[in-house]
């Protein structure tokens, strides 16, 4: 059983939409945020006033900055919109600039210290070598459309690949080639992890399912999990539009009806579920080392605080899933 509690709330200035955000890997309280005006800023979630601490307008010449990754503990700031640009936060500089050829970058993962990928909306797969101008290391073109979201094993060399059209594409990265794709769904596929504890893939789709394939079995899935919601989108059930893990067992899936859904996988459990506002989550991220989730609607931030409570507890513990929560 777990708790939630809203710490933060955040209204970000000129923006109408938030598109990525990110926790530091070290810097518990730095928050980064990418926006549809194509604004990247920094954020120091411990204090209320003066709390911007980077501010960099019309990063990506005013095109939507999709996709934000902190690297190299923190000291690189890596963004992509048709373009992918490599920023050191110590000098301020932008080291490294990746073109994608006019394709709008859907989807971005670091790899390692040379090594990162992404997808676009015309659905190809790229890896770069990030240390050299032009440094394409592979590409694939399988997808029929935009590529939503992308992860990588713990050994990394296996890179999932989630598609709008309905398919899980494996690549090996260190052979260059694409493992296997799944066979095409009826629905999109939006949101994708590892969940290599339980030897599985999740994959959260806009039917309201969340897919679960077996590792190295990537032709069809091996259970589904229907997630109910309220929003008219893909027949009438909400689109799990992001999915982060909480530990080896628990996910945290961001939905079109703007719900947060704490999820246990195998076995399948909804174990609570919160509303943060109207409109659809558009981005999430979780901390596991701080114990804190962040979650976009439009131009709000929201972070909370989760805790697992012992079972012990359980019968003293008398406010529910969501003490102390009040939104």
């Amino acid at each position: 059983m777990f708790t939630f509690d809203l710490i933060k709330q955040l209204s970000v200035d000129n923006c109408d939409m938030i598109f990525d955000t990110q926790f530091h890997p070290t810097k518990h309280n730095i928050l980064a945020i990418s926006t549809i005006e194509g604004h990247v800023k920094l954020y120091d979630t411990t204090v209320d006033t003066n709390n911007v601490i980077m501010d960099l307008k019309k990063h990506h010449k005013g095109s939507p900055v999709r996709k934000i990754r902190f690297k190299d503990n923190g000291q690189l700031l890596v963004s992509c919109a048709k373009s992918i640009k490599i920023m050191d936060l110590n000098t301020g500089q932008v080291v490294r600039k990746i073109d994608n050829c006019g394709e709008k970058i859907s989807s971005l993962l670091i790899v390692d210290d040379y090594l990162l990928c992404c997808g676009d909306d015309s659905g190809a797969f790229k890896v770069f070598d990030y240390r050299i101008d032009r440094g394409i290391y592979m590409e694939s073109n399988e997808c029929q459309e935009y590529i939503s979201d992308l992860d990588i094993n713990e050994a990394k060399r296996t890179v999932v690949a989630a598609s709008g059209e309905g398919t899980l594409t494996a690549f090996n990265i260190r052979a260059k080639r694409m493992e296997l794709q799944s066979e095409l769904f009826d629905a999109g596929f939006q949101s994708i992890r590892f969940m290599e504890a339980k030897g599985r893939v999740v994959v959260g789709a806009e039917d309201g399912a969340i897919n679960i394939f077996n590792v190295n079995e990537w032709g069809n899935i091996s259970d589904r999990f229907p997630i109910r919601g309220q929003t008219t989108r893909a027949q009438g059930l909400c689109s799990i539009d992001n999915i982060e893990l909480i530990d080896d067992e628990t996910v945290v899936v961001g939905s079109s009806d703007g719900k947060l859904r704490l999820v246990s996988i195998l076995p399948n459990k909804e174990l609570a579920e919160i509303t943060t506002g109207e409109s659809g989550i558009e981005s999430l991220d979780v901390n596991q080392i701080s114990k804190q989730i962040v979650a976009t609607n439009d131009n709000i931030i929201k972070l909370f605080s989760y805790n697992e409570i012992d079972k012990k507890d359980k019968r003293n513990h008398k406010s529910g899933f969501f003490g102390g929560l009040d939104v």
